[in-house]
């Protein structure tokens, strides 16, 4: 938990994302995406491939870390019940899930 944040580290949204997501009307900027691990929004992009919540990201580097655990470990989702809100494949899976922008334009 003692380990050094280095603000260099910090990745935004376009340049986190895996593959080509991309939002016609506001580019890659604000594209966000689903923590691999569970039904929360990433806010931590590491080693090139891998999108966490705070919460799974904290959990690395002690026994309950995620990247350790088999799929059939991770938290399950419940449709209807997600906090996201946004059908997507089982946790395990890297999942954009779309223009941050976009989508809080939509609660207006």
């Amino acid at each position: 938990e003692n380990q050094a944040f280095d603000p260099a580290h910090m990745v935004c949204g376009g340049c986190s994302s895996v593959g080509n997501a991309s939002c016609a009307k506001h580019g890659t900027e604000a594209i966000e995406h689903k923590c691999k691990y569970c039904c929360s929004v990433a806010s931590w992009f590491c080693w090139g491939s891998t999108h966490f919540c705070d919460d799974c990201h904290r959990k690395q580097g002690t026994p309950e870390a995620m990247t350790k655990k088999a799929r059939k470990d991770l938290p399950q989702c419940v449709p209807g019940r997600c906090p996201l809100g946004v059908r997507h494949p089982p946790n395990g899976e890297e999942f954009v899930l779309g223009c941050q922008i976009c989508r809080s334009e939509s609660f207006l």
